[in-house]
């Protein structure tokens, strides 16, 4: 017997777009004929299960369709084809103050959602003083919603939802309004409820909480489902669009078919085919272990794998390795020829390596990086760019700075010493 909680079928949603007034009343009359309508899908033949107690994440650019497949979940929009399953309390965040009345006040507003959650009036009262205090708000509860921020509306439509102990919880970007601290305390709550066995369907830009709450991604592209699977084979598809030319799977299961060059999995940071003949052809992040990694310790040290082809066509130029933060600020950026290596090609072989290594002592976050073969020009901090990878990644530095001490405080960590005097 299927343990899933949500099963979704061939969806398919499209919406008739008419090329004038005339047109919309003739099709109206009659519906069969298609004269002067063209046809824009927002989704196309989506299929996937949600199984009990399992966090999933729907994830794509703007206009992938997430919004639209979150709405055919929750039943407040009807696909052109296809069939949805759901089985169990649904509640859903999907958009700000969607299922509050303004001109109610917050008290009147949590009794009301309780109702249509399905809970009795006598259940809803018994649990308002754990929603009020969770959404930590004062004495706004007894003003009318239309005079709430919009962090307020945040807090007190996700602690009813939350409270009302759902069997599956929908969040659309919900949590992205609001301070630090209350999003801290949101995700809290919801690693406490998955561990009780909610089914959690989460739709986030935020690639760090997907990867933290979700061990399952569903990846959408142009109404299209581009992959559903493991969550970091999401994020990179997700970090891919719109940079590289492919949004297939990267080409690294390929590279040792011809036994000329090293096999390495499908699944590592950056690749592209070895039949473009240029010459970086893939890139891996590695802990202490040498093992892949998309996350490390503040502090702990990784190497930065790059492996391109080629002997003389490049020796005498440089790698280059650029960092960056999630605002798009360089961070930092060194190269081979900086370390000390004048010459990185092996002449032995048809492809070389060369390992980046970095003590990670930077602010806790997430982090893009891109390697160039670049030419040194007659100033040392100068080159000319011949071949490049997309910026890949994220690798996330994590650290728990409410539990943990930090070995410093800030965006770097200096080499700082002391000496009484």
């Amino acid at each position: 017997m299927s343990n899933a909680v949500i099963s979704v079928c061939g969806i398919s949603k499209c919406y008739p777009v008419f090329d004038s007034a005339r047109s919309r009343i003739w099709h109206a009359i009659w519906p069969g004929d298609g004269r002067g309508i063209k046809k824009n899908w927002a989704l196309r033949d989506i299929s996937f299960d949600v199984n009990k107690g399992e966090a999933v994440a729907i994830i794509g650019r703007n206009g992938g369709g997430k919004s639209t497949l979150l709405e055919i979940l929750t039943g407040t929009l009807k696909p052109t084809s296809g069939n949805v399953i759901v089985r169990g309390r649904v509640s859903a965040l999907l958009e700000l103050g969607s299922g509050f009345n303004p001109e109610y006040t917050g008290r009147d507003n949590v009794l009301l959602n309780g109702l249509l959650l399905g809970l009795s009036r006598q259940e809803i009262m018994a649990r308002f003083s754990e929603i009020e205090e969770f959404a930590e708000i004062g004495d706004a509860i007894d003003r009318p919603v239309k005079t709430y921020s919009s962090g307020m509306m945040m807090r007190l439509a996700f602690s009813v939802q939350v409270l009302c102990d759902p069997d599956i919880l929908i969040v659309d970007e919900a949590l992205s309004v609001g301070d630090f601290f209350f999003q801290q305390k949101c995700f809290d709550r919801l690693r406490k409820m998955r561990e009780k066995g909610l089914t959690l369907l989460f739709v986030s830009h935020d690639m760090g909480s997907v990867r933290d709450l979700c061990q399952k991604a569903v990846y959408l592209c142009k109404g299209e489902q581009i992959y559903v699977g493991e969550t970091q084979g999401a994020i990179r598809r997700y970090f891919s669009e719109g940079v590289t030319n492919s949004l297939e799977p990267t080409y690294a299961a390929q590279l040792g078919s011809d036994g000329l060059f090293p096999q390495l999995s499908p699944d590592i940071a950056w690749s592209r085919p070895v039949e473009m003949r240029r010459p970086l052809f893939a890139v891996r992040v590695l802990d202490k272990n040498d093992c892949d990694v998309v996350g490390v310790r503040l502090g702990e040290t990784i190497r930065v794998r790059v492996y391109f082809q080629g002997g003389r066509e490049v020796q005498g130029l440089r790698l280059v390795l650029s960092i960056k933060n999630r605002y798009d600020q360089v961070v930092n950026a060194t190269n081979s020829r900086r370390l000390g290596f004048e010459q990185i090609a092996s002449v032995t072989k048809d492809w070389s390596a060369f390992d980046f290594e970095l003590d990670m002592r930077i602010e806790a976050g997430l982090y893009s990086m891109r390697v160039v073969f670049s030419k040194e020009v007659s100033a040392h901090n100068r080159g000319t760019e011949l071949d490049a990878t997309s910026w890949f990644g994220p690798v996330e530095v994590q650290w728990d700075y409410e539990n943990e001490p930090a070995p410093f405080l800030g965006m770097f960590g200096l080499p700082v010493r002391g000496a009484l005097v």
